[in-house]
């Protein structure tokens, strides 16, 4: 199955905000083989970025954090309402303190029990997943969104990352991961509609991104799996 989402990371300047926008119109435009002049970037009144016109009905997130900004956008033929990206320097935190003041009492046995080297890592997978799904359902963090659960492995589990998102406890049409992204930082993916629970990731440095789908070729081929399944 090809990706659902691109994911796209790149190293920011003195201008994170640009840089991210900037990012944002290159990828559209790659996603759905436009040129990124022709790629409109809005904002909604929750502060999600909006893309129309060659972009129009893909749906889109951005990320910034100390030297580094990262996309999502949904792929044309994904059905999918929304898509989040969250991305996190790791740098010095109290993480067992952290953890059992933001998350459910499970999320912070989890981060206790991971060796003392890994708990930093360990918050933060659970911190970007929470702020990739809030995005993806366009409320960000807000309304007890450290609160919602995205199933913390086993006590004792390494952080581990993954290109396959899987479904949040009880989120319904939602589901996210971690995804490799650049050393010295955890990057994760969200994505909410009737794809996201079999969906996955395409994620790569910008400049190093491979060839888009064919939304067309994607149609077909979901046609004559129907058919298959029909005969």
């Amino acid at each position: 199955m090809e990706p659902a989402v691109a994911v796209r990371w790149a190293h920011a300047g003195a201008d994170p905000r640009s840089r991210a926008r900037d990012l944002l119109r290159s990828v559209a435009a790659e996603v759905c083989a436009a040129r990124p002049a022709d790629v409109v970037i809005g904002r909604a009144a929750t502060g999600r970025p909006e893309l129309s016109g060659a972009a129009t009905g893909l749906c889109a997130s951005v990320s910034h954090t100390r030297g580094v900004v990262a996309v999502a956008i949904s792929r044309p033929y994904a059905e999918l309402s929304g898509v989040g990206v969250d991305v996190e320097a790791i740098r010095p935190l109290d993480a067992v303190t952290l953890a059992e003041r933001w998350f459910t009492p499970g999320e912070a046995s989890w981060v206790r029990a991971l060796p003392s080297a890994l708990r930093t890592v360990g918050l933060l997978h659970l911190w970007t997943r929470k702020e990739s799904a809030g995005k993806a359902v366009g409320r960000g963090l807000a309304g007890g969104g450290l609160r919602r659960p995205v199933g913390s492995p086993p006590p004792g589990t390494f952080p581990r990352t993954s290109r396959r998102l899987t479904p949040l406890p009880g989120a319904g049409e939602l589901a996210g991961t971690v995804l490799p992204g650049p050393p010295g930082y955890v990057l994760s993916c969200a994505a909410r509609g009737p794809d996201a629970r079999t969906a996955t990731a395409d994620v790569t440095r910008a400049g190093q991104t491979r060839s888009a789908p064919d939304p067309h070729r994607q149609r077909a081929l979901r046609r004559k799996g129907e058919n298959d399944a029909n005969c």
